[in-house]
This record gives structure tokens, sequence and C-alpha cells, in this order.
């Protein structure tokens, strides 16, 4: 009920071979991101939280660090992320006094489910308004929801994103979207999988892209079968970010130009649109560059922040008489 279908307009062939095609890059067992000591410190630093805001069944998963008195940025993964996907940037940014908060969403399936959510996340945490970091679908959800909600956005950093999902209609041609509720875990999964494993020579030249890869394939292994469908319904549905308010000038777009997942289209209609937007750029980094060059992002992040007005461990000048020079003697007092 509540869904229906032609056979014409399904692609049997095609669908046949979303069941049977396998992974070019299969996952190695456990991943050395999630063996190290870096992100053994991370889970024992910062504590997984789990909210339910309204009705969904599902609940929030997150992480959040930094002094409670700063604007919060708010870190939105891809289809294949998870809350976890941000610990590096939360390891090198909370210290520095930055309040970030990397979430991971219940299951919505619609726009306007996920905004309503993310009203109640937001209240939850005493954040009237926010600064948005969003990867992949992270980005385009964190457009539309700049776009329902204008005033409780600061800023936005899109991360390999893109402003219309119409580039992976063909990709998702194979499947009507709404079968994505009753699609076995294993074929959604590949179909995950399948999106950005398909050049394994060209990942495997990368270490720090290929130790990235493998850390989302194992961090990809602890959502739900719903949380999948859920995904790549609101991935493949059609949808634009028509109507945005913000001034460009509060938009960073973030890219690696390495081979992504992403079609080209897709970036070159984010950058048309964004045509005045600030450009970061990283020369590697893959899909994940938060993971394989974090500290090039974190970088480029606390460029933006400090842009729109976050400034954190802000100098303050303190005149103190020095009998010694009879003058005064300015120290840097950083909090």
């Amino acid at each position: 009920p509540g869904w229906s279908f032609e056979l014409e307009d399904m692609d049997f062939a095609k669908s046949f071979s979303v069941f049977n095609s396998v992974p070019s890059f299969a996952p190695k067992g456990k991943s050395s991101l999630g063996q190290s000591e870096q992100f053994k410190a991370f889970r024992s630093t910062f504590a997984l939280r789990q909210l339910a805001v309204d009705l969904n069944d599902g609940e929030w998963r997150f992480y959040d660090g930094g002094p409670k008195n700063t604007p919060v940025l708010l870190c939105l993964p891809g289809a294949c992320g998870t809350a976890e996907s941000f610990y590096r940037t939360m390891l090198h940014l909370c210290p520095k006094g930055y309040r970030i908060v990397a979430a991971q969403h219940p299951a919505y399936y619609t726009i306007n489910d996920f905004v309503l959510g993310m009203d109640a996340f937001l209240d939850a945490l005493e954040a009237p308004d926010v600064h948005l970091l969003g990867a992949a679908l992270g980005g385009l959800l964190a457009q539309q929801y700049a776009i329902a909600r204008p005033k409780r956005v600061a800023s936005m950093i899109l991360c390999n994103s893109f402003y219309s999902n119409s580039s992976f209609e063909p990709a998702a041609g194979t499947m009507v979207t709404s079968m994505y509720q009753m699609t076995p875990y294993f074929v959604l999964k590949n179909m995950l999988l399948t999106s950005f494993n398909n050049d394994a020579a060209a990942i495997s030249a990368s270490p720090e892209v290929s130790e990235a890869v493998d850390f989302v394939v194992e961090q990809l292994n602890s959502l739900s079968q719903e949380h999948l469908a859920s995904r790549l319904t609101l991935n493949c549905s059609p949808c634009q970010c028509i109507g945005l308010k913000m001034a460009q000038e509060n938009i960073t777009i973030m890219d690696a130009l390495d081979r992504q997942a992403r079609p080209p289209e897709a970036r070159d209609e984010l950058y048309a649109h964004y045509s005045n937007a600030k450009q970061a750029l990283c020369r590697t980094g893959g899909d994940f560059p938060f993971l394989s060059v974090s500290d090039e992002v974190c970088l480029y992040i606390e460029v933006h922040m400090r842009r729109v007005g976050v400034l954190v461990n802000k100098p303050q000048l303190d005149t103190t008489a020095s009998a010694e020079t009879n003058g005064s003697k300015v120290k840097a007092l950083f909090q």
C-alpha cells in the first residue's frame, strides 16, 4: 500500500545485475583507521549519545564535543556514512574551542520528515541556529533544511555534494525508489558499495583514500536495512534545492579533485547554482576527504568558520605595568 509502479518502467536486466554484481573492492575485515589509536582516543573522549526526538521509531546517534557556549557546527554524513565518519574533525577542532556535533539521523523517507526531525533535534541541542557541514547526501539535506528553515542555518559547507539528484536517477532507474523499503539488506548494501568501489586500482594508488574507504565500509555494517533503504530513497527521489535565501558568501563548496562516486554533471550543476560561493579544493581525498585528508579539510573548516564570524581562541590583550621597562607589556592570553 502507498506505492505503485508499471512493469514496463523497470529495466529487469539492470535490476538483475544489481542483485548479482560484486563490488570490485571487497571489505578486508577490520579497517586500519577503526583499529587506530586515534579512533580509540576518540571513542574514549567523546560519548556516543542516542536521542529519540519525534514519533519516528529511530533515534539520532551523535557525538557532541567542544564548549557549549559556542555556535554548533553540525556534520551530516552521506548515504554510506555514520556519525563516526567525522571523528578526525572532532579530534582536531574541538580542542581548539569549536563545538562540533557529528550526527546520524534516523530513517526518514521524505525531506519533510527530515526537516521536522531536524527541528526537534536542534531543539534538544538547545541550538537556535546552526552551521551545517554536509557530505554528499548530507549536503543535499543541509540545503533542503536551509530552504525550509532559513533563520536556523547560519552557513553551510557542502563537501562532495550536489544541488539536485537528477544525475543519480539513471543509476537508480534499475529499481523504483519506493521498492527500497522492501529490498533485502544485502542488495541495498551492495548498491552502495558498487557506487564508490568500482575502481580498486585507483583507490589502492592512494593509501589514505583506501584507508578511508575501508573505514566507511566497516561502519556501513552498523546500519540497518531501514537506514539503507531510507538513505537510498532520499538520494534517488527527484529533488532540487530551489529557493535558498542564504547569501552565497556564507557557503563553502569543498571538493576533492580526484575520482568520486558523484557524477561530474552533479558537481558542475552545484558550481553553476552557487557561482559566488567560496571554494575549498583538495587535490586528493576521494569520496571521504574528511577522513583521508583530514588536516586539509579541518583547515578549510576553520577558514570558513572564521569568515562567517565564529571566532574561538581569540586573543585578548592584557596590558600590565613593568617596573623594569617603565612601560607596558602586551600579553596575548588565549582562552
